[in-house]
């Protein structure tokens, strides 16, 4: 009789534990991180759950609905590698980050659950990890932000070929202001070389720490400069661009200044952003570039109101369809979807070749999992605030208008 009660009771425990196997197999388990208290990780998560809303109402992906779980990092990178693991152990990809150190934390927990990772993060580092140890960390794809090498390319490519070649402007007198962070280390490893061999003068080079609201002192040096160049994602913007107005400094802003591409940065601003020059980052901006942008963000208007939160939006979208499309394409070749390392190779198979459509326009892949940088592909357009509105100014193939100069730059 006990027998037969412990062989009942093993039998019930098998078929629960089929039964909870079958229910996760009937759904894909998409996890998205980030900070969820902070502008970036909202828009991830809404971003995600929109994209979600849209392959569900079209069957799914592989016919299966598709399911949401968040965690949030908190910007900490012991509490962000706690909540990794627990998406890890549930999902079937993830999707998010921001912040390249806490992103770099993160790595280590998904390098040992082999869990696909669609990331954002700007730090060189976090794909040199994949170039330096392929086997163990291919799982990180750089589907967010541009590798932040890319800033300096872009950065020097308006100030030497926009303003100094298309606008002959002689600024040659540059002032840096930057965030006190290891990501702009790594921009100026490449910036800085490209600056002294075109004759650049950098008269100053600031690191600020989180939590700056004042720079009059920087920008009193900077008065006698062409050009200020920003490197601010950690540091808010808003005040330098208020104070830069209100001191008429007559040097030039140009940069990443993260606070910059916000819709809202106008009114936080009380408009005395105008005419501040920004990269807008992976080319992520509520200007439609082509038809699946416009698409995205009249969807996200109708879903949310207004524009997307923060720039993490437009990549963090796109993501989830990526993904979709490289386990489809997988499970119609005959392999199985459910290996990372299967939707691996899939996912590289986005390449120069055969680039995904997206809202920035062609997402390729390199060998070591950074988009592509350039024209055809993704890249930072340079952007101005311009009487409440945002232009592009370069490069040409998607200008939106011409730069304006401040009244008080000579």
């Amino acid at each position: 009789m006990k027998k037969a009660v412990v062989v009942t009771i093993l039998l019930v425990c098998i078929l629960a534990g089929c039964a909870q196997k079958e229910v996760k197999n009937e759904t894909i388990t998409v996890g998205v991180i980030g900070p969820m208290d902070l502008p970036f990780g909202i828009a991830e998560k809404k971003a995600v759950e929109l994209a979600a809303e849209q392959i569900n109402a079209e069957g799914g992906i592989l016919g299966k609905k598709v399911e949401i779980v968040t965690a949030d990092t908190k910007l900490n990178p012991d509490t962000a590698t706690t909540e990794f693991r627990r998406l890890a152990d549930r999902c079937d990809v993830i999707i998010g980050g921001f912040a390249s150190g806490v992103s770099l934390s993160m790595q280590e927990v998904m390098r040992e659950t082999k869990t696909v990772w669609l990331a954002d993060g700007s730090s060189p580092e976090l794909t040199e990890k994949v170039r330096n140890d392929y086997e163990h960390y291919k799982y990180f794809f750089r589907s967010g932000t541009l590798n932040g090498t890319t800033y300096a390319y872009d950065i020097f490519d308006a100030l030497n070929n926009y303003f100094n070649g298309k606008l002959n402007k002689s600024w040659k007198k540059v002032v840096i202001i930057r965030d006190d962070a290891v990501w702009t280390e790594d921009v100026m490893a490449a910036l800085r070389p490209m600056l002294e061999a075109n004759g650049y003068e950098i008269v100053a080079d600031e690191k600020v720490p989180k939590g700056t609201e004042d720079f009059s002192s920087i920008l009193v040096k900077a008065n006698d400069a062409d050009v200020i160049i920003t490197l601010l994602a950690h540091v808010n913007g808003i005040p330098l661009v208020k104070q830069w107005s209100d001191m008429h400094i007559k040097a030039q802003l140009l940069g990443h200044d993260l606070s910059a591409i916000f819709p809202t940065a106008w009114n936080s601003s009380d408009g005395k952003i105008n005419g501040e020059v920004f990269i807008a980052t992976g080319g992520a901006i509520h200007i439609p570039v082509n038809e699946r942008a416009k698409a995205f963000i009249e969807a996200w208007k109708e879903r949310y109101g207004g524009y997307p939160d923060a720039n993490t939006a437009y990549d963090m979208y796109d993501s989830l369809f990526m993904y979709k499309a490289a386990v489809e394409q997988a499970a119609r070749d005959g392999k199985d979807p459910s290996n990372p390392d299967i939707v691996v190779k899939y996912l590289e198979k986005f390449n120069k070749d055969n680039p995904f459509e997206c809202v920035r326009g062609k997402l390729a892949f390199t060998e070591y999992h950074d988009p592509v940088w350039g024209d055809k592909y993704i890249r930072n357009w340079i952007c101005q605030w311009q009487n409440g509105k945002v232009v592009i100014i370069w490069p040409d193939n998607v200008a939106t208008g011409n730069y304006v100069q401040p009244e008080w730059i000579e």
